[in-house]
């Protein structure tokens, strides 16, 4: 078994609600076995999706979550307070079809923003859904599709940790591919396991975030609907306090892999993407500083360009570095592409155009930029910039 369903006691379903005009599956639910302790990170955006706006009034009550409804087509983002009453109606139509107790069930959902949610379609569809809940690899692979909007391939993945008290496992499924640039992008991500957490888990899991989804970026632009959710059930019988230390920091390196596994998905997936690059920023004061310069180099469209014309040009690097409010000593920076270090000392080494030319004509390569000031590092994972992203986002309500 792979994807959200892998843990013990989740099941899941996608179904056609007739959302989407393309027909394609559009209504997605995941349900635990047992009520799950649940974990979230929203988007930081002022403008939030009625979706958003709902789970964090329910999460602030309680943390104790049985099931998630998703639906793609529609954002329900701006739309006002039908749309909140559409969110809380959707999570309702779920519960009492589940049969399921008032705010057992979360919302989630994604598509074009300001049209109003056909309810209707979502209401006729539900019992659908819930019949056709399973454990299987095709349940999984089901509610990742019907989660999607322009994403080009669905986004699974799953892991498991062997402990002295028995195996944990971590499964997940996420969608985006534009309007990328979380800070908790269009990015839902679930992610569901049977070991047994406290509360107090909650500032590590979003601490896992930061690494992982919000370390990422594809245009720059944060969703209205960017939702986080991590769903444990103990089905396991394993407690992550009761395991030694170093079996707790196998199981927490398990969990943001397949977060960080995730999140390089959106990336590779990000619309009309060609190549995949790591920015690190070294030799930094601290890690915020760090991330901030990563994140001005990883988002400027110049550079992004450079990236789809498999132009090394280190130039639009630094000037993006010097560009993020941070400050530093340009006479200090070294920069590498791959291995290869192309400025010393703030100045350009002479190396060969055809050594670079090697480096940037491949999928994936990493650039690092050392500041030479502290001790600090962070890295940003981004996408070039080519021809279709701008024909897909140009056309993408038409």
């Amino acid at each position: 078994m792979s994807g959200v369903c892998f843990p013990k006691g989740f099941s899941a379903a996608g179904v056609k609600a007739g959302i989407k005009v393309s027909g394609n599956l559009d209504l997605a639910l995941l349900c635990s076995k047992e009520p799950a302790k649940c974990f979230a990170a929203f988007t930081k955006n002022q403008v939030q999706a009625a979706p958003v706006l709902y789970d964090k009034e329910v999460l602030s009550k309680q943390n104790v979550i049985s099931a998630i409804i998703v639906n793609s087509g529609n954002a329900n983002a701006c739309t006002g307070d039908q749309g909140y009453a559409d969110a809380v109606s959707m999570a309702e139509l779920a519960e009492k079809e589940l049969k399921l107790g008032k705010h057992s069930v979360l919302v989630g959902s994604t598509g074009v923003i300001g049209n109003k949610l056909p309810i209707e379609k979502i209401q006729a569809a539900i019992p659908e859904l819930v019949k056709n809940l399973g454990v299987e690899n095709e349940n999984s692979e089901l509610f990742a599709k019907a989660i999607c909007t322009t994403d080009t391939v669905i986004k699974t993945a799953c892991i498991s940790v062997q402990t002295s008290m028995g195996e944990v496992r971590f499964g997940g499924s996420c969608k985006g591919s534009g309007m990328i640039h979380p800070n908790m992008a269009t990015m839902l991500a679930y992610i569901t396991t049977d070991l047994k957490l406290s509360e107090d888990f909650s500032a590590e899991f979003k601490s896992l975030v930061n690494e992982s989804f919000n370390a990422i970026t594809v245009d720059g632009d944060m969703s209205t609907n960017d939702t986080c959710i991590l769903l444990a059930n103990g089905q396991s019988g394993v407690f992550l306090a009761d395991l030694s230390a170093a079996e707790q920091a196998n199981v927490r390196n398990a969990l943001f892999e397949l977060m960080k596994y995730l999140a390089l998905e959106i990336v590779k997936d990000g619309e009309g993407a060609t190549k995949r690059i790591e920015i690190e920023v070294c030799g930094a004061r601290s890690k915020t500083e760090a991330m901030q310069i990563a994140k001005s180099i990883a988002t400027s469209n110049l550079v992004k360009c450079a990236f789809f014309g498999e132009d090394p040009n280190w130039g639009r690097i630094v000037s993006s570095a010097g560009a993020s409010g941070i400050a530093f000593d340009a006479s200090k920076i070294s920069l590498y592409f791959e291995d290869v270090q192309i400025v010393k000392n703030g100045m350009p080494l002479e190396i060969p155009k055809s050594q670079l030319l090697k480096i940037v004509k491949q999928k994936e390569y990493k650039i690092s930029l050392n500041l030479h000031i502290g001790d600090s590092k962070a890295s940003v994972f981004t996408c070039d910039l080519s021809y279709d992203y701008v024909k897909i986002n140009a056309e993408y309500t038409t």
